[in-house]
């Protein structure tokens, strides 16, 4: 399932979804108990950058 287009907070452009990262950290699990992936064992999370000034961002995946 493609992940919903993400808006760059800095230029305002559509950012491209560039990976999908699996936070297994008991951290993560701990700050978020209900975003845990049983099947997959952390918290799935999107990351987006910006085609125009390189920003980073990264959320939860749904």
């Amino acid at each position: 399932m493609p992940a919903e287009p993400m808006t760059c907070p800095k230029c305002g452009i559509q950012m491209n979804h560039h990976a999908d990262k699996l936070d297994s950290t008991s951290t993560a699990a701990l700050a978020e108990p209900d975003a845990v992936n049983l099947e997959l064992g952390g918290i799935l999370n999107e990351v987006h950058t910006c085609p125009s000034c390189k920003t980073i961002e990264i959320r939860r995946a749904t």
